[in-house]
Parts: C-alpha cells; sequence; structure tokens
C-alpha cells in the first residue's frame, strides 16, 4: 500500500466485510454453538463424501481435538454420518446426514433471503448487478494464499 488514503480506504472495506459478515451469522443462526455446527457441517459439504477429520481439521484452521469434539456433537444431533474409509480402514470419512443436510440448507436459505431482502430495501437494480458481479473479485480474493497464517499457507 502506498499511500494513506489506500491504507483508509483497504481498513473500510475489510470493516464493511466483516459487518455484513457478520450480519449474515445473525440472520443463518440463532446462537453461537449453531454458528459453530454451520461452520463444520459447510466445510464437509465443500468436500462431499470425502471429508476426512484431518483434512477438515487444516481446512477450518481447528484443533484436531476441537474438531473432534465438534464432529461428536454433530453425530449425537444426528446431522452427520461417519462411515470407514473404503480404501483405508484407519480412515473415517464425514458426510452429512439428510437432517444436517436441511440444517444447512435451511441456514443457507435464511441468510440468502435477508441479503436479498437488504439489497431490494437499499440499492437500486444497478448497484444490485454490481454487488453481484464484484461478488467475482472476492472470490479471487478469498482463494489468495500468498501470506502465511498461523504457520500455514
Amino acid at each position: 500500500m502506498t499511500s494513506q488514503r489506500s491504507v483508509h480506504d483497504i481498513t473500510r472495506l475489510r470493516s464493511q466485510l466483516m459487518d455484513v459478515s457478520r450480519r449474515l451469522r445473525r440472520e443463518a443462526t440463532a446462537d453461537e454453538r449453531s454458528w459453530a455446527r454451520l461452520l463444520v457441517l459447510g466445510a464437509i459439504d465443500r468436500h462431499g463424501g470425502s471429508a476426512t477429520p484431518s483434512v477438515l481439521a487444516a481446512d477450518e484452521g481447528m484443533r484436531s481435538s476441537n474438531l473432534a469434539a465438534a464432529l461428536r456433537s454433530l453425530e449425537a444431533r444426528k446431522l452427520i454420518l461417519r462411515t470407514p474409509d473404503s480404501r483405508d480402514r484407519r480412515k473415517v470419512r464425514v458426510r452429512l446426514s439428510a437432517a444436517g443436510r436441511r440444517f444447512l440448507d435451511d441456514s443457507r436459505t435464511r441468510g440468502a433471503r435477508w441479503l436479498d431482502e437488504a439489497m431490494k430495501a437499499h440499492l437500486t437494480a444497478a448497484e444490485r448487478s454490481q454487488l453481484i458481479k464484484a461478488g467475482a473479485l472476492l472470490e479471487r480474493i478469498a482463494a489468495y494464499r500468498g501470506m502465511k497464517r498461523h504457520g500455514r499457507k
């Protein structure tokens, strides 16, 4: 960053993104425990049937002991299913149960409904289109792996 103005702009953008993220989080969940469950369920969903606890822990930046506790809780609530890996019986694959899929989908629907309503209430059609297009830029930024975070790349 070369100027004070750009530092200010980047700081403001970061704050704006965090504000929207926090609001989506509040709209999608009833409490903090629900949010923690949603984070793990979302990670499992992104991996399809190939999720293993070690992959989930690495992707979500969680300690294996914390993830193990989260998985036990999700399994007790019948939101996930654990099955032995077909090639390596020492490994366990984790996938969403039907109830887990409903829980995740319902949360995503609530968040999307709020975002859609907020955009319609506060943005013109042209601004909504512009914001949707900016989503592709945000995806590219989210994929950036250039800086280390807590010893990881």
